[in-house]
């Protein structure tokens, strides 16, 4: 097996860039945020050489009329559920992520902020969004807030405060989650609250509901250790409820021993996604197990039945999916141009695997033998700890 370290530098190209992956060498503003990401977490930016050349790469994406982060390669398809802004909005948070991992910030003012920051127009907006669907309008709120964070936190604060406000309003006390009303699984719940619950911890805000939080995550997950009902979990699946679980042991002592045993059980199937490129892939989940029929209705979920019945749909996808020889691809924030098999190594699912695991192992220290000297964020944004 490679060293991550390898993998990650045997993606990146002298004129600043890092290709997205083996399968598909495309270079742009996403994979070399990722590649940033990876090398930081891992504690190798500071032997890395070339910092000033990706800073001055990745500096070179933002408009200056607008404040955006905007790379050409990244454009959604015609009604897309990830349409233009949101991807605008993605690419700007990952670019003041990596950034701060280099030390650098962004060139221009954020100009796309101006008209947020209106406490009615945060409000209207904030309900406007679709909430049939959390996992992803929960993005867009990560996507503001944490500008507004990196922006000006002081100059910010009245805005920063009326997010957190809506979102303290908002918050289901059944589930800890937030679907304002709308009948949505857990998994989706679950993957929206990730997104919000760590700026609690990083604005020393204790959350609503934690023992609820803890109750509902456990319920998601599979057979396999992993967060998605379809099996082989999923990259962005499975570090949102590791994220939560080790999370939520900062508050609550609520069923502690069963979330260190969960996470012992995720603990392994995520190192089970490295592959011997030394890189980790987005799901192994083409092959058919035993757990994929007797998990097909699993019955602790007839409490929550939209998980029940998408638990039941996605084993039988797969099923389906392995009788016909279908090939599993996903596409990264929908985008046909960033295409991969489930099971290629790729920099978002190499960054997000091992923060699960750098979680776990920092949670949980005394259970876990630390695969390396984590990094871990200590500026907000995804990917940031701070016990």
């Amino acid at each position: 097996m490679k060293d991550v370290k390898d993998f990650v530098l045997g993606l990146y190209s002298k004129d600043g860039s890092f290709s997205y992956s083996p399968a598909n060498r495309i270079s742009n503003l996403y994979s070399t945020c990722f590649g940033v990401m990876c090398l930081d977490l891992i504690n190798g930016m500071d032997t890395f050489e070339d910092k000033d050349r990706v800073s001055n790469y990745i500096q070179s994406f933002q408009d200056e009329r607008t404040g955006y982060f905007i790379d050409n390669t990244a454009i959604p398809q015609n009604n897309a559920s990830h349409d233009q802004e949101y991807i605008c909005l993605q690419l700007t948070d990952f670019a003041q992520l990596a950034l701060s991992a280099l030390g650098k910030n962004a060139k221009y003012e954020y100009a796309f902020l101006k008209k947020y920051k209106d406490e009615e127009y945060l409000r209207k907006w904030f309900y406007g969004l679709n909430w049939k669907d959390p996992w992803l309008v929960s993005n867009l709120v990560m996507f503001i807030l944490n500008s507004m964070i990196y922006e000006s936190e002081t100059e910010n604060k009245k805005y920063i405060d009326t997010i957190i406000s809506l979102l303290n309003r908002s918050q289901d006390p059944g589930t800890g989650y937030w679907n304002l009303g709308n009948k949505v699984t857990l998994h989706n719940q679950m993957a929206g609250a990730y997104h919000f619950i760590f700026f609690y911890t990083y604005l020393k805000i204790e959350p609503n509901h934690i023992d609820r939080i803890i109750d509902s995550t456990l319920m998601v997950q599979n057979y396999d250790g992993l967060f998605n009902y379809e099996g082989g979990g999923g990259s962005c699946d499975d570090l949102d409820a590791v994220d939560l679980l080790c999370r939520a042991a900062f508050y609550s002592d609520h069923r502690k021993a069963e979330i260190r045993d969960s996470l012992g059980f995720a603990y392994q199937a995520l190192l089970d996604n490295q592959n011997p490129d030394g890189g980790f892939c987005w799901a192994k989940r083409n092959k058919l197990k035993l757990g994929d029929f007797s998990h097909l209705l699993n019955i602790r979920m007839l409490e929550h039945k939209p998980d029940f019945l998408l638990n039941a749909a996605s084993k039988a996808k797969k099923i389906g999916y392995n009788i016909s020889n279908n090939q599993f691809h996903w596409r990264y924030s929908g985008l046909e141009t960033m295409k991969l098999k489930n099971d290629d190594s790729d920099l978002f699912s190499t960054w997000f695997r091992l923060t699960g695991i750098a979680f776990i192992e920092t949670t949980f220290g005394e259970a876990f033998k630390k695969s390396y000297e984590w990094k871990l964020r200590k500026k907000c944004g995804l990917g940031f700890y701070n016990k």
